[in-house]
């Protein structure tokens, strides 16, 4: 088996979905278990934008909204959640408010283009610790400017960029076109272009799949 292919990884994901968030540590754990097992192997992960609801609002409180999305399943739901959260070392709450995630998207994709990959990835980890860990409102310009901030960014030119229109149309293009890929739920992984890995899978699935991709005839 060649091992000399590089991925990318294009992590399909909204910033208010949880199991992004568990998706996100457990692929970081597969890329780790994929160098020990090929010891060239090489990976980029970028991040494609999605919406789970982009009607959403602003300022709306997160307990109400998933008591009338989920119902009596929430409480339920939630523990599942925390459970996995715990083996991930994330430490969920399930309080405080929640907006419509479009600007939170906006601004990964500006430390993509004023930063590296490194930043835009610092800046989605910073999101999902202050909504998931802290309950802060990612909707809330401060707090965007303060994941801007966390990752190194300049806090002025990221709030100018938040302000203005930069970047809207071509982020709604880049939605609109992964849910003509066929994607309708996150997280969803898409590794080189060609295969799909659906949910916050083990980091073992994830290196599978990997195999898979570098076993594929382009690869030779």
């Amino acid at each position: 088996m060649s091992t000399n292919c590089k991925l990318t990884i294009s992590v399909v994901l909204d910033t208010v979905c949880p199991w992004c968030y568990v998706g996100a540590r457990r692929l970081s754990k597969a890329l780790v278990l994929a160098k020990q097992k090929w010891p060239e192997f090489e990976a980029t992960v970028e991040y494609v934008p999605f919406q789970l609801d982009k009607s959403m609002g602003k300022g709306l409180n997160k307990a109400a909204v998933y008591e009338k999305k989920f119902g009596s399943r929430m409480a339920e739901m939630n523990e599942r959640l925390a459970e996995a959260g715990k083996e991930e070392g994330i430490a969920f709450k399930f309080g405080g408010k929640m907006s419509n995630t479009l600007d939170s998207h906006r601004l990964i994709d500006y430390a993509k283009l004023s930063g590296s990959s490194d930043t835009e990835e610092k800046v989605v980890k910073s999101l999902f610790r202050r909504y998931f860990e802290q309950e802060e409102d990612i909707g809330d310009h401060d707090v965007l400017l303060g994941a801007a901030e966390d990752a190194g960014l300049d806090r002025q030119q990221a709030k100018a960029y938040l302000e203005s229109s930069d970047g809207v149309e071509a982020l709604q293009e880049r939605m609109r076109q992964v849910k003509k890929l066929g994607v309708t739920g996150v997280p969803f992984y898409i590794i080189n272009n060609r295969f799909g890995v659906s949910g916050a899978e083990t980091p073992e699935t994830f290196v599978s799949a990997f195999k898979q991709v570098f076993e594929c005839t382009e690869c030779h």
